[in-house]
């Protein structure tokens, strides 16, 4: 039972720090020598024209908190999107607009959509969608539509090929599971099975002259019988 317990005792994985402000963690989502933030948050953040550039109230090192006041400018929680993110608010969501800091109505489009930064896929249809974008630019408009037709067949093909792995993940845990609930059950039948060894041999041991005299009456039972088979008298 102790060897069971030990070998199906919960393991506890390590937590990731998600202190930074919108969740983006060094090294990950930006190099720490970055001096701007992700495009995906930049709109959490107040910035300001500096010589011809934008300079963002951001640090990559130490990330500004999410509990700091650079971090959508008066306690509203970052929230990464595809256009830049915004900030929620206690009463409306807001954004910083580029070279601004003073905040604006966020006004959701149908091209902004939420962006979950801790999953694969998602970030990496993000830099496929903005990669394209800035191919596009260069193109005429009839290889335009054909990449456009091109790029939904493949978002098509790579969604079903996620859908079919996500299907054998769910066949493969349930036999996991199956095989762990056998042997579940193989270690309850292993537990009583040795339980009842343990009490049927205490037992014996309370009661063991009572069984060493019906053991010896049994044995002197054969003999006699074997003596007389023998036609030998008996003693």
């Amino acid at each position: 039972m102790v060897c069971y317990r030990m070998n199906n005792s919960p393991i506890i994985e390590g937590i990731t720090q998600m202190s930074c402000c919108g969740g983006i963690e060094p090294g990950v989502h930006y190099k720490e020598t970055d001096t701007k933030p992700p495009e995906y948050v930049r709109r959490c953040f107040k910035s300001s024209g500096d010589a011809g550039r934008t300079v963002y109230q951001w640090s990559g090192f130490p990330c500004t908190q999410k509990e700091s006041s650079d971090c959508c400018g008066d306690g509203g929680e970052c929230t990464a999107t595809t256009k830049g993110g915004y900030c929620k608010g206690t009463s409306s969501d807001y954004i910083y607009k580029r070279r601004d800091s003073e905040k604006s109505s966020y006004m959701k489009r149908s091209n902004d959509t939420l962006l979950d930064i801790s999953d694969t896929i998602d970030m990496k249809d993000y830099f496929f969608d903005r990669s394209k974008q800035s191919n596009l630019r260069s193109l005429s408009p009839e290889m335009r539509m054909f990449m456009a037709r091109r790029d939904e067949n493949q978002k098509y093909m790579q969604e079903q090929h996620i859908l079919k792995k996500s299907l054998k993940d769910a066949d493969r845990n349930m036999a996991v599971d199956k095989i762990k609930e056998r042997n579940r059950n193989y270690q309850i039948t292993y537990t009583i099975t040795l339980i009842h060894l343990i009490f049927l041999v205490a037992i014996a041991i309370f009661i063991k002259d009572t069984i060493i005299m019906k053991i010896q009456g049994f044995i002197d039972v054969i003999n006699v019988q074997r003596v007389q088979f023998t036609g030998k008298p008996v003693q």
